[in-house]
């Protein structure tokens, strides 16, 4: 059973998720990952597996540095946000290359599943899974 999120819980998530995107549109890898949890997974837009904190930070320095992400920015939304628990919440952002585009009804470009788990009070990425939308 799912119920709606704490809103002060909310808050951080949107947070979370505005540091994810703010690192990716300014090329800073370790703002984008600041929030991943140790052990995190996630499956970035080109499919790869990427287990761990460290991993996922090597290749998103790599990507964002001089690799296929450089040139790329993002505007994110968030939906679908639910939580299973108290210290679990699963969320949807959509994505789009510009918050034009978003606001112009465009269909998102990629969408991701997000799983959040509280750890010693503090809200982390556990689980991310990246689509890209085929048009």
């Amino acid at each position: 059973m799912t119920t709606t999120p704490d809103p002060h819980d909310l808050e951080q998530i949107r947070a979370i998720v505005r540091d994810v995107q703010d690192g990716f549109n300014t090329n800073d890898a370790s703002l984008m990952n600041a929030h991943l949890a140790d052990d995190a997974i996630v499956v970035n837009a080109r499919g790869a597996v990427l287990s761990g904190r460290t991993a996922i930070q090597k290749v998103s320095e790599d990507a964002l540095a001089a690799g296929y992400l450089n040139e790329s920015t993002a505007y994110y939304e968030l939906s679908d946000v639910a939580a299973l628990s108290p210290d679990v919440i699963a969320a949807r952002k959509n994505a789009w290359s510009t918050k034009q585009d978003a606001d112009d009804d465009n269909p998102p470009e990629m969408n991701a599943l997000y799983i959040f788990v509280k750890r010693d009070g503090r809200w982390l990425i556990w689980r991310r899974q990246n689509t890209i939308v085929s048009s």
